[in-house]
């Protein structure tokens, strides 16, 4: 039977600002308030907008979806807090695709359109005995942005992609119907789809790149993720490495 997408709703609860310094910050003060799971805060313009290793994330305001989800996943064991940033990373993937771009993952949770970045995520968690209390997701995805102007190498858009522009809210109730999927699977323990989704759709998993960890460059090849997110490769030479984040970094265009 043919699911018709558009009587698909997601349970989480949009709220949209003109302008706000980070949408991560609204989440956290929304977590210290106990707000609602599934909460989401959207800005048109962020002043302050982070994204990892402390970088800021440019968007022109207006443009882009730059939106933060408030989750409280204890179900889940400290060791398994990566298993959020599979199922935001597939979801995003899945939403391109289904607007006809063909998207993967760089590890950790890049999303890259060729060797362009399209997605960048932050996760923010709160741990409490062992369980992840809170986790706060946040998102900027490029949608309508023609024009980079910061020195972030290598941005793309979907609307540079495909050379039209897109309803931005309806993009994002889409993407979180279809992240919400992912988390009902996690909370019902029920973690197959999403570890093979995110395998599968893995940034140069098809073959041996080019690396770098420190002075080192050397050629690899992905062969899994650990159950704590590190990055497990394969050496030219048959050697078998484990990564963290920050670890090692990709060679991107080679």
């Amino acid at each position: 039977m043919m699911i018709n997408k558009s009587e698909e709703k997601t349970s989480y609860k949009t709220l949209w600002y003109g302008e706000t310094e980070s949408t991560n910050d609204l989440a956290q003060a929304a977590v210290a308030a106990k707000e609602p799971h599934g909460t989401v805060f959207a800005a048109d313009n962020q002043t302050k907008g982070r994204g990892q290793r402390s970088n800021t994330w440019e968007s022109e305001p207006s443009k882009n979806l730059t939106f933060s989800i408030v989750l409280y996943p204890d179900f889940l064991r400290t060791d398994e807090q990566f298993l959020l940033s599979k199922a935001i990373s597939v979801a995003v993937v899945d939403l391109l695709r289904e607007y006809g771009l063909s998207a993967k993952i760089k590890w950790p949770n890049d999303i890259y359109v060729g060797d362009k970045k399209i997605t960048g995520i932050l996760i923010e968690n709160s741990i409490i005995e062992n369980r992840i209390a809170s986790s706060i997701i946040g998102v900027g995805l490029n949608v309508n942005q023609r024009v980079f102007v910061s020195d972030a190498p290598n941005p793309t858009s979907i609307a540079i992609e495909l050379d039209k522009e897109f309803d931005r809210k309806i993009m994002l109730e889409r993407l979180l119907f279809l992240f919400e999927q992912y988390y009902n699977m996690l909370a019902a323990n029920n973690y197959t789809k999403l570890e093979n989704d995110y395998f599968t759709n893995l940034y140069h998993n098809d073959g041996f790149y080019l690396y770098t960890s420190g002075a080192n460059k050397f050629r690899a090849k992905i062969t899994g993720i650990s159950n704590i997110g590190e990055l497990l490769l394969e050496t030219t030479n048959g050697d078998r490495q484990k990564f963290g984040f920050k670890e090692i970094a990709f060679v991107i265009g080679e």
